[in-house]
């Protein structure tokens, strides 16, 4: 019933990624308590690392190995953590968002890419300390960047200018671009987690036994950015596969739990 969730927070070296992805999930626990952050750097195999350790540039047969990782781990974590995952990637090229999203078809990805300048970038770099990561690499980075250029052609992801700004105007604007991308998954989805949201806020003790099952003016409120008539088309959908019953023909909706 459920689509994991995963938010690729990307960009080269030194933009913050860590930082915004670890800010993120903190706000996400708020709505998904048992939410993660996974640095994608760790997924890196011990050739990328000794690579990149050495002054190295990876080059695309280095990357296809670590991006099936990514897409992976980021989806087996969102299956057991409230069915969402943040993870950090340089995702550079299109080409490795288009990868990272094909190898995990059940899953929906968004990227949210991280920009800062190359010198802005620079000074980061000769000040950070415990990171494989050489300031003189930054020239492949750079040379393999590819933003997304509109919605139009990637609307799964999203871009933010840091250089020149505060930190915490940065952290804003980019939970703001989380919560709007989250608005864009599966409307089947979406109404599968007020189901769950307020079942886990009703019966915090886990007795689905006592659950009754949620009414629709609620799901409407909680949606409130979509359509009310493609909502209630969902819902119909929804009970004609037999995945809700709505016995008495009014509002309340029931899961339906098969064996």
């Amino acid at each position: 019933m459920e689509r994991p969730t995963v938010v690729v927070i990307g960009g080269t070296a030194g933009t913050g990624k860590s930082t915004v992805a670890d800010s993120l999930v903190g706000l996400l626990r708020l709505k998904y308590p048992s939410a993660e952050f996974l640095e994608g750097d760790s997924l890196h195999p011990p050739a990328n690392v000794a690579k990149m350790t050495a002054g190295v540039p990876l080059h695309d047969e280095d990357r296809w190995g670590w991006l099936e990782k990514v897409s992976e781990e980021s989806t087996a974590n969102a299956k057991k953590n409230d069915g969402i995952s943040i993870i950090t990637c340089s995702a550079l090229k299109k080409k490795y968002r288009e990868y990272i999203s094909n190898h995990s078809k059940e899953t929906t990805f968004f990227f949210i890419m991280i920009y800062a300048s190359k010198e802005e970038i620079k000074k980061r770099l000769t000040r950070r300390e415990g990171h494989f990561m050489k300031a003189n690499m930054l020239e492949s980075q750079f040379a393999d960047l590819e933003l997304p250029m509109s919605i139009e052609q990637e609307p799964e992801s999203r871009v933010i200018t840091v250089d020149g700004r505060l930190q915490n105007h940065v952290l804003l604007n980019v939970f703001q671009m989380a919560f709007d991308l989250l608005k864009f998954r599966p409307l089947e989805v979406q109404i599968w987690e007020i189901f769950h949201l307020y079942r886990d806020e009703t019966h915090p003790d886990g007795r689905d036994a006592d659950f009754q099952g949620v009414h629709v003016d609620l799901i409407i409120n909680e949606l409130s950015w979509v359509h009310v008539a493609s909502l209630k088309n969902e819902l119909r959908k929804m009970r004609e596969a037999g995945k809700l019953c709505n016995p008495d023909g009014a509002g309340q909706y029931y899961v339906v739990n098969k064996a």
